[in-house]
């Protein structure tokens, strides 16, 4: 899948999808304000990753490190001893503003409460 600059593997996209995560959802050029904000429809864990695709945890792994390495992912790294719950998966803003501006040029994405 090619995104202007981006370019993902099935199993990127896949994962950047995980979760609640739709790149339809995405259809104005503004960041985490799409979706209202909604982490729900912008990050994932790790434990949401392992419910919501046939990925094993090693696989997953080297998937998040892939895609942050192209800029795709922001990592949220929380304490080590959990107290302030699992590390976040974000999806970048410029990613998202990408999949904006490609959903408006297609004529598609839509608003995720509709």
């Amino acid at each position: 899948m090619k995104i202007e600059t981006y370019e993902l593997t099935d199993k990127e996209a896949t994962l950047a999808q995980c979760a609640g995560i739709n790149f339809e959802y995405f259809y104005e050029e503004t960041g985490y304000s799409n979706c209202d904000g909604d982490s729900y429809f912008l990050c994932f864990t790790l434990r949401e990753a392992l419910e919501t695709t046939d990925f094993d945890k090693h696989q997953i792994a080297g998937l998040i490190s892939s895609l942050d390495q192209k800029g795709v992912l922001y990592i949220e790294y929380r304490h080590p001893d959990g107290s302030e719950g699992p590390d976040l998966y974000y999806l970048s803003e410029d990613f998202i503003n990408a999949v904006a501006r490609k959903n408006i040029a297609e004529g598609k994405g839509r608003y995720c409460f509709a």
